[in-house]
């Protein structure tokens, strides 16, 4: 009887998973297979990403003010306080705007280099900042609008990439795939701070630092001059702006239909190569 070829198998030792970061990332993207040409696609797609960025901020916290449970982080700093929430808070509320801020640069961030480790570091440390470490005003949210809130994100991204009516098939396909397993990995850079694995490695890890929100390892990342970043609280400028109109329409009557917009109000670029 013939004796079946040993199959390889690819060796992560877990107590590094728990404890080092690059071989977390490492083992991430074997699994998911993000190579070089996720990266590609990314860095190819980043400016239609980027004109979609006004309109999913402001799609996002429309979404994450509907919810007293989720609006409330926005005053106490914490998902799990039970008391009232302002019922004035809205999308123009001064903290709400700093918010936007944040999201916009976080997620202009996912629209740089993801073959620099920083890119990862980076998104390690928005879920640290999240479970109340690293900050000198902490900041407690709890996992499951997390995770509810990335799968928001993914689903607006995708609809808009794939109505682009610019944009061959092909790379289409390449930017969604590309972008699902960059919030995927980030869905588990968050988990990590929540979940309880790999805590008898925990006097192993390194003390996360205290910096001011947008730094990593003392340098700002994200800046305050970001192009366009004026255009987050004014619809009339937002590339997405019907997108955003309609989804409150929506919401009014069929609050589980979907949020997007005809192919006709998806920005486009008149660059020839995108088609």
């Amino acid at each position: 009887m013939a004796t079946l070829p040993r199959r390889h198998m690819q060796h992560f030792d877990r107590r590094e998973l728990y404890t080092n970061l690059e071989t977390r990332i490492e083992y991430l993207h074997s699994f998911l297979d993000f190579s070089s040409r996720d990266i590609e696609a990314l860095i190819t797609g980043a400016k239609y990403i980027k004109m979609l960025i006004p309109a999913i901020v402001n799609i996002v916290y429309k979404k994450l003010l509907q919810y007293d449970i989720t609006a409330r982080a926005f005053e106490t700093r914490s998902t799990s306080y039970e008391g009232p929430v302002d019922p004035n808070l809205n999308e123009n509320s001064p903290q709400i705007l700093h918010r936007k801020l944040f999201l916009r640069g976080y997620l202009t961030k996912l629209c740089s280099d993801p073959s620099k480790m920083e890119f990862w570091e980076y998104l390690d440390k928005v879920g640290m900042m999240h479970v109340g470490q690293g900050r000198a005003h902490p900041l407690h949210v709890e996992y499951v609008h997390i995770g509810v809130t990335l799968s928001f994100i993914q689903d607006v991204l995708t609809e808009a990439i794939l109505s682009h009516p610019r944009l061959k098939m092909d790379r289409k396909i390449a930017l969604v795939r590309a972008l699902s397993k960059v919030i995927w990995i980030q869905n588990d850079l968050f988990a990590k701070w929540y979940v309880r694995d790999g805590d008898e490695f925990a006097e192993e890890r390194v003390a996360p630092e205290i910096e001011p929100e947008g730094y990593l390892h003392g340098k700002k990342i994200l800046h305050d001059g970001d192009e366009g970043e004026s255009e987050i609280g004014d619809s009339g400028s937002c590339p997405f702006k019907n997108l955003t109109v309609q989804a409150q329409g929506r919401e009014a009557t069929t609050p589980a239909s979907s949020h997007s917009a005809p192919s006709s109000t998806i920005p486009h670029d008149a660059d020839s190569s995108a088609t």
